[in-house]
């Protein structure tokens, strides 16, 4: 969700699995927060990504707005859940929100609007 579908996206899948791996087969191995380290895992290496190439243009949401989005809209994450695994309190990420919404809001406004009835 956060690199869309692209050939980098694959790589990072298959580096993250492989990282995840490595976790999986450690005798220590704990499966209740095994899934919190999959999310985390996948955030390090798109953030490292991210950081990489710069991709971020000046109308794209910064990084830290633009993985709370995709966890809060696209993964549809409790606020709960974005905390444990961010490691950031529930009124951050609340702040967080409200400047995603307030940057989504504006972008809305810039479209044009159109009268799309046929006469």
């Amino acid at each position: 969700m956060l690199l869309q579908q692209s050939a980098e996206a694959e790589k990072i899948t298959i580096r993250t699995f492989k990282e995840l791996h490595k976790i999986f087969c450690q005798k220590s191995f704990d499966s209740q927060l095994f899934s919190i380290e999959a999310y985390r895992s996948c955030i390090r290496q798109c953030a490292d990504y991210y950081a990489r190439r710069s991709l971020l243009s000046a109308k794209a949401l910064p990084w830290e707005e633009q993985l709370i989005k995709t966890m809060w809209y696209g993964l549809k994450l409790s606020l709960p859940q974005i905390s444990i695994i961010l490691q950031k309190s529930v009124p951050v990420l609340k702040a967080l929100l409200r400047r995603v919404r307030e940057q989504l809001t504006a972008q809305e406004d810039l479209l044009p609007s159109g009268n799309l009835s046929v006469v």
